[in-house]
């Protein structure tokens, strides 16, 4: 499988002027300037990130499941959705992993974005993977101490903020209170003992490291707040292309289906793939809690991170969340 390493330089094609050039693309060209939609092949560019998120994609490439369903995977290892989204909306890739909220503002300024398989799913208590750090000898205890303070977080207006926003006000804090400051996550523990920020909203494993380090307490975990589970992030494509090259995706989602059945019958093993595709040490995976990994996608998981959008005026209107599930791939 071929590696291409990505990363952000995609042009002079910022976040900003991909939500711009939304509402002027409009639906149909999103999806119709896709140049590989075109060719009858098993080739898939997929846009990723090295996260403990992508356990099930990882195992995978790793057992051969994409080999098997006929598909040659060619990799693009990306930094995030700022990179993923613009590259498939460009053509550069087929398939690319963003959370949630990302789809959906990119849904309503017009694009074709949907979802063809389930991803990374948070669950209450067991597979808790978000988290608000403070300094190890930090006066702050609470959501209420927030106050005043400076919290950073990826990602401003996006799901970390919106998550961590959450957690403040449904745990006695003024969200509104708060000064937000974007910070990328590998900056966000040496910006704590900087003392450059007061706290951060983060994702593992830049908890479990930080914490483990004495750089870092954990003061809660966001995602439980919000719902008892939900749907953090997961793969997408432009719906025009899909209705393209249908079967392609389907052995995709197969395929990742596979590697959902293995990592949850082989834990151990799924997190020395981790290890492996991460760069990280096997030792951090021992007590790091990982998303749950479940074959079914559900619009009852969708719909939290939905509310919590439109709580906070990241996006502009509600909608039912089956738009942004592809229904060529339905099951």
């Amino acid at each position: 499988m071929t590696q291409l390493n990505v990363g952000v330089d995609l042009g002079a094609f910022t976040r900003r002027r991909f939500l711009k050039a939304g509402a002027a693309a409009g639906l149909a060209a999103a999806g119709a300037s896709l140049p590989l939609g075109a060719h009858a092949q098993s080739r898939l560019n997929v846009g990723y990130m090295k996260i403990g998120d992508l356990s099930p994609f990882f195992l995978a490439m790793d057992k051969a499941y994409f080999k098997d369903a006929g598909l040659d995977i060619n990799l693009a290892s990306m930094v995030g959705g700022a990179a993923i989204m613009p590259a498939l909306a460009s053509g550069s890739i087929n398939i690319g992993w963003s959370n949630v909220i990302s789809i959906y503002q990119g849904h309503l300024q017009g694009f074709d974005f949907r979802f063809v398989a389930n991803g990374a799913v948070n669950k209450r208590g067991t597979n808790d993977v978000f988290g608000v750090c403070v300094a190890p000898d930090s006066p702050i205890q609470s959501a209420k101490d927030l106050a005043g303070r400076t919290v950073a977080v990826n990602t401003l207006r996006n799901i970390m903020h919106g998550a961590t926003a959450h957690w403040i006000d449904s745990n006695g804090g003024d969200s509104s209170k708060v000064k937000w400051v974007e910070i990328p996550f590998p900056q966000m523990a040496p910006a704590l003992v900087n003392k450059q920020v007061d706290a951060y909203g983060g994702v593992e494993p830049f908890i479990t490291v930080p914490v483990g380090n004495k750089q870092a307490r954990l003061l809660g975990r966001q995602l439980g707040a919000i719902s008892p589970r939900l749907l953090i992030a997961s793969y997408f494509g432009s719906e025009a292309w899909i209705a393209k090259n249908v079967e392609l995706v389907k052995g995709f989602v197969a395929a990742l289906n596979r590697g959902i059945d293995f990592h949850n019958a082989n834990l151990d093993e799924a997190k020395a793939t981790l290890a492996k595709h991460t760069g990280l040490k096997p030792d951090l995976f021992k007590d790091m809690p990982l998303p749950a990994f479940e074959k079914p996608l559900l619009e009852a998981d969708l719909q939290p991170m939905l509310d919590v959008a439109l709580r906070y005026k990241f996006v502009t209107r509600k909608f039912p969340v089956a738009e942004v599930i592809s229904r060529h791939v339905k099951a």
